[in-house]
């Protein structure tokens, strides 16, 4: 009875490590990669522009936004990407990375930020662009400093997307990580 038990767990363990996976460390802190068929691959990398549209002289308001140049992102993912960054201990990824899909045209693509209204000075409130771009996701641990980040439902097909840090958006330009869905 005790060679069965000792075998039966033997082989549960050798099941259990041959279903681990084993997910590749991240070449650069801080730079998120696209995870796919069990590698990492890098996103497209650009640097973006800040950028504050006033519209209709003003009176229309002014939308603050990210501008990338390009309309389309070699990088292609399914609608279920995963997602790898090596980051230090102890870091909130929550407030070190935004999911975000960006408004494509022909030759830009644009995050829009924020909207403010023409009447501010006059107390009007200003109007945040997250609920509407923002991807939430989730944040597993897989490795030493290593985290796996998994939007939270399927992204909308045939989109652009972006990782960017939203601490260096007061900069004038912001390094920023793209890629598309098919």
């Amino acid at each position: 009875m005790k060679r069965i038990v000792i075998t039966y767990l033997f082989v549960l363990s050798v099941i259990f490590t041959l279903q681990a996976q084993d997910y590749p460390k991240p070449d650069f802190k801080n730079q998120p990669v696209l995870f796919k068929d069990g590698a990492a691959q890098k996103l497209e990398r650009q640097t973006a522009e800040m950028k504050v549209k006033v519209k209709a002289l003003g009176y229309g308001g002014t939308q603050q936004e990210i501008s990338v140049p390009g309309g389309t992102s070699p990088v292609r993912t399914s609608r279920k990407p995963s997602f790898l960054i090596w980051v230090d201990e102890g870091v909130d990824l929550d407030s070190l990375l935004i999911l975000t899909r960006t408004d494509a045209r022909s030759k830009k693509r644009n995050i829009p930020i924020a909207k403010v209204s023409a009447f501010a000075s006059l107390g009007a409130r200003g109007k945040s662009m997250a609920g509407k771009y923002h991807v939430p996701y989730e944040i597993e641990k897989v490795s030493e400093d290593v985290y796996k980040i998994t939007p939270s439902a399927d992204l909308l097909p045939k989109e652009e997307y972006a990782l960017y840090n939203p601490e260096k958006t007061q900069a004038q330009q912001v390094k920023i990580f793209l890629f598309g869905t098919n």
